[in-house]
């Protein structure tokens, strides 16, 4: 009975938190696909190169707006070279694709091409910096920004937890 009591509780305080916008990870895993799983700690993503992206909207809705300043952050597939993917032959990696999750389950698909081989690829980021706050004192991070969707904020994710490298069947 205290088992039961003990996990309705933590369901209960994780509903709150998340009603609250109180959505953050501290470390970015990749898994799926790949020869050995990677994690990358908000210290680890800190010390890769990142942009000035300048003053940009940062909501994950088409329909809001949330005007962030100085924005800086890391390519993602800066991150992604890191990792060695797991495939017999390179044409393989034509269907490969990528599931990003957030903590509430969101979930946003990106095909391997598409980071790769379109400009997609070099304006899809993680965040480091934003409102003169460090990455690991932003809110709601980890925050996956694409820069150049035409209706911005649909493919934006707060508290991203993983990427999950996938083959199409």
């Amino acid at each position: 009975m205290k088992k039961l009591f003990v996990i309705l509780l933590l369901l209960l305080l994780s509903k709150v938190f998340l009603a609250q916008g109180i959505i953050h990870t501290d470390t970015l895993f990749v898994t799926g696909k790949v020869k050995s799983e990677w994690s990358f700690p908000i210290s680890a993503i800190k010390e890769y190169k990142s942009d000035l992206l300048g003053d940009v909207n940062t909501s994950c809705s088409a329909k809001q707006r949330e005007d962030s300043k100085g924005v800086k952050g890391v390519l993602v597939k800066t991150l992604l070279d890191t990792v060695e993917f797991d495939y017999e032959n390179r044409k393989m990696l034509n269907e490969f694709y990528f599931k990003f999750e957030a903590v509430d389950g969101y979930t946003v698909v990106y095909s391997f091409n598409e980071i790769y081989n379109t400009e997609t690829g070099n304006h899809l980021y993680i965040v480091t910096e934003m409102n003169g706050k460090e990455m690991d004192e932003i809110e709601n991070r980890i925050l996956l920004l694409t820069m150049n969707d035409i209706k911005s904020g649909n493919r934006n994710i707060k508290g991203l937890k993983r990427i999950v490298v996938c083959r199409a069947e």
